[in-house]
């Protein structure tokens, strides 16, 4: 007989601003009762200004006391591009919005990944192109949140994805934001196998 699992997806940080100079530690996350465990970190400068890159570092422990670091790593150096969304209507399940220029910056590369800064900023949202027609770009994926017209946009997202030891009891994610000139925004998730 195959085993079947139970799996959950739970949000650990909401996408959150993080100052250039500044270093953010994310919420810790009990992973005591997962079998296995993936978490997905995405981070996105918010600045049309050089950067040097943030830089990324997994913590783990054996409750809220004594991380360690498991694994650092470094965001994309790069001057990220920035526009503005130019739709009506920007509604959840949409599979594609217009931009005012989507040909500044990379927005109109397939398979670049972007993101929206929502006016919440926990509800702003990573997207990835398509194709794009003119300044309309096609989603690989529909919108999860409905976001207003006139939002900023930044051309670039850099996405990890680390495995966590099953002998961890929780994780979390430090941001240092080790350029001055450019603020940044993170978010993280965990996937966890939480029965067999």
């Amino acid at each position: 007989m195959a085993l079947t699992k139970t799996t959950a997806i739970d949000v650990v940080d909401a996408w959150q601003a993080v100052a250039g100079g500044v270093l953010v530690d994310g919420a810790s996350k009990d992973i005591s009762g997962s079998y296995a465990t993936l978490l997905t970190v995405e981070l996105a400068p918010i600045e049309a200004v050089a950067t040097d890159g943030a830089e990324v570092t997994v913590e783990v422990s054996y409750g809220d006391d004594d991380w360690v670091a498991l694994a650092t790593v470094k965001a994309t150096a790069e001057t990220p591009a920035t526009t503005t969304i130019n739709d009506a209507a920007v509604n959840a399940a949409d599979i594609s919005l217009t931009l005012t220029d989507a040909t500044t910056g990379d927005f109109d590369i397939p398979g670049r990944k972007w993101l929206i800064v929502d006016g919440t900023v926990a509800n702003s949202e990573s997207v990835r192109t398509k194709i794009n027609a003119t300044h309309t770009v096609t989603l690989c994926q529909d919108l999860i949140r409905a976001h207003a017209n006139s939002l900023n946009v930044y051309d670039r997202v850099d996405e990890w994805v680390f495995d966590i030891p099953v002998a961890a009891s929780a994780v979390r994610v430090v941001v240092n934001n080790v350029d001055a000139d450019c603020d940044c925004m993170f978010t993280s998730r965990v996937s966890m196998v939480t029965a067999l």
